[in-house]
């Protein structure tokens, strides 16, 4: 069954999908299985006032780095250090949701999407949760959370490719409904060219939901692809001395880049060029990789104000060849009726 997210302005966008998931598990409480040591007992969402961070540690020579213990980490928050209240170097259940670009200019790639898609669904644990939201001009659930392949592999070949861009509307969707109440690590993949030609969201409200949402958001981007074509059909366009479309200027596909930069930056996730790989299965790959090898920290933080500021956020290692990263920040909680700064 497929749900589709109707045309209203950007305010009225998301009220329409928790109705449609009633019967469906949307707010999902992790457990993970007992018999690990270092995972037995984990429960998210317990204290609502703890901050969780993702955390990757590479080494400078290559690869992940494992076997890192707590008191090797060290958490500052506005330069304060912070006390780490949890810690798991084991892999932790996620949820994912795979947003996919479906509009007219990926009908050529839907093949080679639906294998990279369906072999990412295969690398992941049976604690861990896949939705499947498609975008054109409508964004479209076509597959509520889930951990059985057949069910992904099913949804992904139902897949169509026709219409406009509306990524930032589906982006707003995914963050405010599907991902709402949902706790724990959480993750997006968008598979997309990153032109926006028909949202009625824009790039600002998109950015604090998804920062507020603390879901990491990777992009798989044929954004490349995408400017070599604007920039052959620009020549065709100007030879027969018509006007240049906005979506095929330059100006227009640089913001676009650098809000998709600002949206994986700031969220903890990650740029991942499509030609940058032989496959997107390659691409895939990296992202399964990645999340199955996060440490994944909480706190609570020493700032007791609850004033809706940003407030920043480093995590250091004690050993120099380990280089650590997670997302930059978060937005303090607000309290009810209180005007935010």
């Amino acid at each position: 069954m497929c749900f589709f997210w109707t045309r209203k302005p950007y305010w009225a966008l998301s009220t329409g999908i928790s109705l449609l998931l009633l019967g469906s598990q949307a707010v999902y409480s992790q457990q993970l299985p007992e018999g690990d040591s270092d995972r037995r007992g984990f429960q998210i969402g317990v204290d609502v006032d703890q901050v969780f961070l993702s955390v990757n540690a590479r080494s400078k020579y290559g690869g992940f780095v494992e076997g890192l213990s707590k008191d090797e980490f060290r958490v500052f928050e506005g330069g304060a250090e912070q006390q780490i209240v949890n810690f798991y170097s084991q892999g932790v259940p996620v949820q994912v949701v795979l947003l996919i670009d479906v509009s007219g200019s990926t009908r050529r790639a839907q093949s080679e999407i639906r294998k990279a898609a369906m072999g990412f669904a295969t690398s992941l644990e049976s604690e861990d949760q896949i939705s499947v939201v498609t975008f054109s001009d409508d964004p479209r659930l076509i597959l509520n959370w889930t951990n059985d392949v057949q069910r992904v592999t099913s949804a992904l070949h139902s897949i169509y490719a026709k219409g406009a861009t509306v990524l930032h509307d589906a982006l707003y969707v995914v963050f405010d409904d599907l991902l709402r109440d949902v706790r724990g690590k959480k993750a997006v993949i968008i598979l997309t060219d990153g032109i926006d030609t028909g949202s009625l969201v824009g790039q600002t409200e998109v950015m604090q939901l998804a920062v507020r949402s603390e879901t990491m958001v990777y992009v798989v981007s044929k954004l490349e692809e995408y400017w070599a074509g604007a920039i052959a059909a620009r020549a065709q366009l100007q030879a027969q001395s018509r006007l240049i479309p906005e979506v095929f200027k330059d100006s227009f596909i640089l913001e676009a880049r650098r809000f998709l930069e600002r949206l994986a930056q700031r969220t903890g996730g990650k740029i991942l060029r499509a030609q940058d790989f032989a496959t997107l299965g390659d691409v895939y790959r990296q992202v399964a990789e990645e999340l199955k090898n996060q440490y994944y920290i909480s706190y609570t933080s020493s700032n007791i104000i609850k004033d809706g500021r940003w407030r920043e956020i480093e995590v250091r290692t004690q050993r120099r060849e380990v280089e650590v990263n997670t997302r930059p920040g978060y937005y303090a909680p607000l309290v009810s009726g209180q005007i935010e700064q």
